[in-house]
């Protein structure tokens, strides 16, 4: 279980704090909403949330596998729909500078299904993952 303080201290903009570690975190509405978009927006955090889970989920199998699992970076781009107003779609570049197998790449992709964030998401959330490799 985590627990989490969230305050609002301006217009739009939210602190939030995880009381375990006792790091904060500032969000923003994005301008689109109203905001002016200094930080992450809730929105934001959620598709980073499933980006970071995800290379979380597959950085111990490239790592079994003898690859270095550091040298994986993760670009998300998140959709909103304007009604109503919710994320539309996550989209997620994989990329890794060596070439990785097909047998890898499956079970990558089913560790990615997995992936508690990616199950937490309703269906209405178009998620779509691409890797590219070396």
């Amino acid at each position: 279980m985590s627990r989490f303080s969230i305050q609002l201290f301006d217009k739009g903009r939210c602190q939030i704090r995880h009381e375990l570690a006792g790091v904060e975190i500032i969000t923003d509405l994005p301008p689109e909403y109203g905001g002016n978009g200094r930080s992450f927006s809730s929105t934001d955090l959620v598709s980073a949330a499933l980006g970071s889970c995800i290379l979380t989920s597959i950085d111990s199998i490239l790592e079994r596998e003898g690859y270095d699992p550091k040298k994986i970076k993760i670009s998300v781009i998140k959709t909103l729909s304007e009604n109503p107003k919710m994320i539309k779609a996550i989209s997620l570049e994989i990329f890794y500078p060596e070439k990785l197998g097909g047998v890898l790449l499956k079970k990558l992709e089913r560790a990615i299904a997995t992936s508690p964030v990616k199950r937490s998401l309703n269906e209405q959330v178009e998620i779509k993952t691409l890797f590219i490799t070396g």
